[in-house]
């Protein structure tokens, strides 16, 4: 079940969409590992991998490549012979884990500011930030290749990485109220499923306030810096 904080395997869904192209979303879980206050991989004071230490993110990057080659072995299955995949998913140009590019500033930086506000506004515990982790992995070229050819299922036509927009879309770029209500609308829509399930709705629409004015008081800061990077896989079936 995705509700599961401490779910370890990854949830997917396959759709069709008006153009009659099935395309499979595929969600990444939280290492259970990064949860447990017995392991040296506890994510302790953070609710993202950015920035974490190298115990976590090899939690996070196993969890990542684990749950991947089983996609991958899934999709095999349904393939016919010569069959072909476009996938994408999220990228870095960092070889280290702990440098999630654009992804860090959006969720390692503001939402992790606005959760360590609430601690120590005293509106949640230390200990209820550090049983919620954010369940996203931006991926290197070289952890994608890595689980592509160890399970063999599939061969690599192209991969590649491109840098993306700025997941910030704003009429004003120069208005930092504007700014900061669109980058707490990005980071609500990608999380705030989750962030509510762990505190409830109404510390939810604290949390978001507070990334919404740290984002307005950086709004020059995050226009001119924050850029996504995206993996776009051609792969055949072997």
């Amino acid at each position: 079940s995705n509700n599961n904080k401490h779910a370890t395997s990854s949830v997917v869904q396959v759709g069709r969409g008006r153009d009659g192209i099935i395309r499979v979303y595929y969600y990444f879980l939280v290492p259970e590992s990064v949860l447990d206050m017995k392991s040296a991989a506890y994510n302790k004071g953070r609710v993202f991998i950015h920035g974490a230490n190298e115990s976590t993110a090899n939690a996070y990057k196993k969890q990542f490549q684990t749950d991947l080659a089983s996609f991958l072995r899934s999709r095999a299955k349904e393939l016919k012979k010569g069959g072909s995949m476009f996938l994408v998913c999220l990228g870095r140009t960092s070889v280290d884990p702990t440098d999630q590019s654009g992804l860090g500033l959006l969720l390692g930086t503001y939402i992790q500011g606005a959760w360590d506000d609430l601690v120590q506004e005293g509106l949640i515990s230390s200990e209820k930030r550090d049983s919620f982790n954010i369940p996203v992995y931006a991926s290197s070229l070289q952890d994608f290749r890595e689980v592509v050819e160890a399970d063999g299922s599939f061969t690599i036509n192209k991969l590649e990485i491109f840098k993306g927009g700025s997941p910030i879309v704003v009429n004003q770029p120069d208005d930092a109220a504007e700014v900061g209500r669109a980058l707490a609308n990005t980071c609500r829509s990608a999380t705030g499923v989750l962030i509510d399930a762990h505190i409830g709705e109404h510390l939810g629409n604290e949390l978001f306030s507070r990334v919404e004015q740290r984002s307005s008081r950086h709004a020059k800061e995050l226009m001119e810096h924050i850029q996504m990077f995206y993996i776009v896989a051609s792969i055949s079936l072997a």
